[in-house]
C-alpha cells in the first residue's frame, strides 16, 4: 500500500503557519516602530502610549500580536526540542508544559489588554 501524504500528515500546514506568522510579526513590528518613532508627536511617555493602547484598534492589534508571537515562538521551541527528545512520555510532558505556558500567557495578556484604560 502506497503512503499518501496530505497537507497535515507531513507537517506542511504547521510549517506554512510558522512562515505566515513570521511575516505577520515582521509587519506588525514595522507598524509599531513607525507609529512609535515616526508618527508620534512629542515625547514618548506613558501617557502617550496608554492613550494609543486604550483604543479598540490597538487592543485588537496587540492581542493578535500576542497570540501570533506565542504560537510562533512556542511552536519553534517545540520543533527544536522534538529533535532531541525521543521518549514518548517526555514529549508529552514538554508539549503539555508548552501548551500550559501558551494558555496562561494568552489569558493574562488578553485580559490585560481588554481591561486596560487610558489614565490621563
Amino acid at each position: 500500500m502506497k503512503y499518501k501524504q496530505t497537507v497535515t500528515s507531513g507537517g506542511a500546514l504547521p510549517w506554512l503557519l510558522q512562515r505566515i506568522s513570521g511575516v505577520y510579526l515582521a509587519v506588525i513590528l514595522l507598524i509599531h516602530v513607525i507609529n512609535l518613532h515616526v508618527l508620534l508627536d512629542g515625547e514618548v511617555n506613558f501617557a502617550a502610549i496608554s492613550e494609543r493602547v486604550a483604543t479598540p484598534m490597538w487592543k485588537t492589534l496587540n492581542i493578535s500580536f500576542l497570540i501570533i508571537a506565542l504560537f510562533h515562538g512556542l511552536y519553534g521551541l517545540w520543533v527544536v526540542l522534538e529533535d532531541y527528545i525521543h521518549k514518548g512520555w517526555m514529549r508529552i510532558l514538554i508539549y503539555s508544559v508548552i501548551a500550559a505556558i501558551a494558555v496562561v500567557f494568552t489569558i493574562f495578556g488578553t485580559l490585560t489588554m481588554i481591561t486596560f484604560q487610558h489614565g490621563g
